[in-house]
């Protein structure tokens, strides 16, 4: 669903130790000084933020913060809750507000997850996976024993809404691996699960490998057959596929991430905290678009500086709230394109829309029509998301 609510991404860019595939920004450290001083540095960074022409009643309604990194659960929690009241003192932040920390298994504590639970509301654990000769390959820090353990404390401090992170297609991964993974995962009945293909990412140890040729990958066909298999134990256990590497419990779906996959606004605070932002909330602290359309403005965030900053044209957002809604299980909705943007979905792509053929006829993509035979959505199907971008890339 729409809103005018705004999203809140914090990045904390540290962590136990860098995993070999990991291409985020983030640094091993786990000194307290680097923690204060960076924590500083963020809480200026936020009390600085110009939420409009300096008046209370502009400030801008928040219903979903996202602490995500690096391992955030890293930090000591004090500097968390104060990151927290700081936000709080700038923008008006909703009752319900979604307030999700990543965390890894081999940081969490009891003393530490009851002193989150009183500011957090939504944990997302990076398990990876449940099969220790997997996390060895993988680099972490945790053992599966330690992340069941970790979930099970999780619970105990009172955390409802717990997300697992975990990955396939890793190398010299088995499909036996994988499965027990997905059921030992669901045996422990988190709300939300996430489940990533390995990615291999640039200026990565595991990129440093692959290019050398030194890197057993998975063939594509192996790493395909984990993911539709990952949909079905998933579907079969009551988990909602909703997004093309998310699936959850009926009403658990990720509200922040929601904006990042539907064009809703949000704002980054941390050292490459991405941010998007309507130009016209910048200039009035007002709504969005109403009567004439004013594109949002892309910036990212580093020392303290807006870097990257683009303001997309009425075909950037279009276009981006094509391909990012086409990650979702429900496809895009023509009625709130139109509503955006003030246009038919087929006439804002009508030159391109010739190149969505080989698609329809292959069952890789289905518009959806009414009873009346009115087209109301278009969806990439199950087929499909294995050449996902090769369909998204027609709308960029």
């Amino acid at each position: 669903m729409m809103t005018n609510n705004l999203g809140i991404y914090i990045h904390i860019p540290f962590c136990v130790r860098k995993c070999p595939y990991c291409g985020f920004l983030s640094a091993p450290v786990c000194d307290e000084a680097e923690f204060a001083a960076y924590k500083a540095r963020l809480v200026d960074e936020i009390k600085s933020y110009e939420v409009g022409p300096g008046n209370d009643a502009l400030r801008r309604t928040v219903d979903s913060i996202f602490i995500g990194g690096g391992t955030p659960s890293i930090m000591p929690a004090e500097y968390i809750a104060e990151i927290l009241l700081v936000v709080n003192n700038k923008f008006y932040v909703t009752s319900d507000c979604e307030i999700t920390m990543e965390a890894n298994p081999g940081t969490l504590t009891e003393e530490k997850l009851f002193q989150l639970g009183t500011k957090i509301n939504r944990l997302s654990i990076g398990v990876q996976s449940f099969d220790d000769e997997v996390l060895r390959t993988l680099g972490r820090i945790h053992t599966a024993e330690e992340a069941v353990e970790a979930f099970k404390m999780a619970r105990s401090a009172g955390f409802t809404n717990i997300n697992i992170d975990l990955m396939f297609g890793i190398p010299q991964q088995t499909m036996k691996q994988w499965t027990d993974t997905l059921e030992k995962a669901i045996a422990l009945n988190p709300e939300h699960i996430s489940f990533y293909s390995l990615q291999i990412e640039e200026g990565t140890p595991y990129y440093k490998k692959f290019m050398a040729g030194d890197f057993d990958e998975l063939p594509e066909e192996v790493d395909r057959d984990m993911y539709h298999t990952a949909i079905r134990i998933l579907k079969d256990a009551g988990y909602k596929h909703y997004e093309i590497s998310n699936a959850a419990k009926p009403g658990f779906e990720c509200r922040h991430n929601l904006k990042y996959w539907t064009g809703q606004e949000y704002i980054g605070f941390g050292d490459s905290a991405s941010s998007y932002i309507r130009a016209d909330a910048i200039a009035d602290g007002s709504k969005a678009i109403e009567s004439s359309y004013i594109g949002g403005m892309r910036y990212t965030m580093m020392n303290g500086e807006k870097t990257d900053v683009h303001v997309n044209s009425k075909f950037d957002d279009m276009s981006e709230f094509a391909f990012t809604g086409l990650r979702l299980t429900r496809g895009i909705n023509y009625g709130e394109f139109k509503s955006r943007f003030g246009i038919d979905f087929r006439d804002a792509f009508s030159d391109r829309w010739n190149e969505l053929s080989e698609f329809f006829d292959s069952g890789a993509l289905k518009e959806y029509v009414s009873n009346e035979g009115e087209p109301t959505s278009l969806v990439i199907t199950e087929k499909g998301i294995d050449i996902s971008n090769r369909i998204m890339a027609v709308f960029v």
